[in-house]
């Protein structure tokens, strides 16, 4: 029950930052429940919660799904590669994968960190190069639980902070729900541990809420900074 209890927390305060900048909770829910549960469940769980989360801000911002043109073409290139990355996964060894997990934080952590950009553009149409990093990005979601840092720094350069929020959450909930199904199809999902599931679907939920609700009121610039402090001590650890 303590695990249950405190991965709740931990996909509580991942969705917090979903609600705020549309992206980040399973970067920081596989991170950090690496360090107290199987990696590889808990990338199975990120998966669920991703879907959970994407559908209740897309609840709570039906003006999200706008963008057809969009978010459509660029969900199915990260559901492309969602599936491969998902299989992939699949036949990695557990050992050699908590290694690759650990780098992929890391390196995702000095971006967060470092990073200086600022969504500015408004441009939306999509060429081969955003489907490209669109099935990229999806793999990287399959194999790691994290999809999200190609495609945020790609976007990052062409959008402010409004229509990147609006246009990042359908492409990831798209992803989920592919990643979660083929998990599924591989028979990778525990359904002996129900409430593992149950729970932090609870924290997702209100954890969005409050998001959601802070996301004029909160610079994003020192969100960046903590996500990528609590990143880099997470994969350090995951290494030892």
């Amino acid at each position: 029950m303590e695990i249950y209890i405190l991965l709740t927390l931990i996909a509580f305060l991942a969705h917090i930052i979903k609600g705020l900048t549309g992206f980040g909770p399973a970067i920081i829910f596989v991170s950090i429940g690496s360090l107290i549960h199987n990696p590889i469940e808990v990338i199975i769980i990120a998966a669920l919660l991703d879907i959970v989360g994407g559908s209740y801000l897309s609840y709570l911002n039906p003006h999200f799904f706008k963008n057809k043109a969009y978010w459509i073409p660029m969900g199915l290139s990260m559901i492309i590669g969602a599936v491969i990355g998902a299989t992939s996964l699949y036949f990695i060894s557990p050992d050699i994968f908590e290694y690759i997990l650990g780098f992929s934080i890391i390196i995702i952590a000095i971006w967060f960190i470092l990073s200086k950009n600022t969504p500015s553009g408004t441009n939306t149409q999509i060429n081969y190069k955003d489907k490209s990093v669109g099935v990229f990005s999806g793999f990287c979601g399959g194999f790691t639980g994290m999809g999200g840092p190609p495609l945020i720094v790609y976007l990052g350069s062409k959008l402010k902070k409004d229509i990147f929020r609006a246009i990042i959450v359908p492409i990831f909930l798209v992803s989920a729900i592919a990643r979660f199904s083929t998990y599924g199809i591989l028979g990778m999902i525990n359904t002996m541990e129900v409430w593992l599931y149950i729970l932090p679907c609870i924290g997702v939920i209100i954890g969005n809420y409050v998001g959601n609700n802070l996301f004029n009121k909160v610079n994003q610039k020192y969100f960046t900074i903590l996500i990528g402090i609590i990143l880099l001590f997470s994969g350090i650890q995951l290494l030892i």
